[in-house]
This record gives C-alpha cells, structure tokens and sequence, in this order.
C-alpha cells in the first residue's frame, strides 16, 4: 500500500483519530452535512425553480432574448416569418407558419422561457395557393384515374 493507505477503504493517514478524519466523510455526507438520501429527496420534493430573490423580475430584453435563441435552435421550427414582441412579461408572437404543428410549438417554446407570464400566439398558419390547391387536386385525381384504368384493365 503506498502513501495515504487506499481512498476507498480509508484506511491509511488518519485512521486511528490522529487528526485527518476518514477521506469519505464528505463524500458521504456532501457540503452541508447532508447525506445523498436527503439531497436525493430534496430533488423530488417541490421544485424551487423560478423563485427568484424578491422585488426580482426578468427584464422584456432578456426574456425576448431567450425567445429568440429557442427559436433558432429549435431543429423543427422555421422562425424566419415569426416576429416577437414582450411587453411587462407578456410575449407577443405574430407572422406566419407552415401548418398548425408550428404555431403550437412557438407557443410552448416561448412559454417555458423564465419569466413569460402570458404569451399571446397571433402566429397564422400559411394558407397553400390556389394554383398550389387546384394541383393538387389535380394530381390526386389523375392518380385515382390511373389507378381505376389500371383496375378495371383499360388503356
């Protein structure tokens, strides 16, 4: 056994009550005296987050900041038509978006921001063309015509 005897067994300088104490003693009991059974249960009790020191809130700068950065590293939301706005903790989304999916998901990214209070979701879902619907319809019809030909053995 080398210097210090082995960390995991304690053994080594220390043992015997000359001074240093058991290496795992902090380890075993963390910074406070609490051992990990409480820290443990501290984690599953209530959670403390959003409380913030009083007389604190969020300024409208930081929270559309933080609108802002979810937004862009969202790998599902394109935000490129998606303007934000925050007026006394309130978020103001406005634009446009490709389908209902989208508009939901800025809704609840902006929400879960720390300290949003309101958010008011005037985002429009992008309505397809005319020329894009009538295509549409088109392709799908044609698609069932060849399928019938096809099903009913003609050319």
């Amino acid at each position: 056994m080398g210097y210090g005897g082995s960390r995991e067994s304690g053994e080594g300088r220390g043992e015997g009550g000359t001074g240093y104490g058991r290496i795992s003693q902090r380890s075993d009991y963390g910074y406070g005296g609490r051992g990990a059974e409480s820290f443990g249960e501290r984690e599953s009790s209530s959670s403390m987050r959003g409380k913030g020191p009083k007389g604190y809130t969020r300024s409208d700068d930081r929270i559309k900041e933080d609108v802002c950065e979810r937004f862009s590293d969202d790998d599902f939301l394109d935000a490129s038509n998606i303007e934000i706005s925050v007026d006394d903790g309130e978020v103001t989304l406005s634009g446009e978006v490709s389908d209902r999916r989208a508009k939901r998901m800025a809704e609840d990214l902006a929400e879960e921001c720390s300290g949003v209070k309101n958010v008011q979701n005037n985002i429009r879902v992008r309505q397809e063309t005319t020329t894009d619907q009538n295509s549409s319809t088109q392709q799908a019809s044609g698609s069932r015509t060849e399928s019938s030909k096809r099903a009913s053995g003609g050319s």
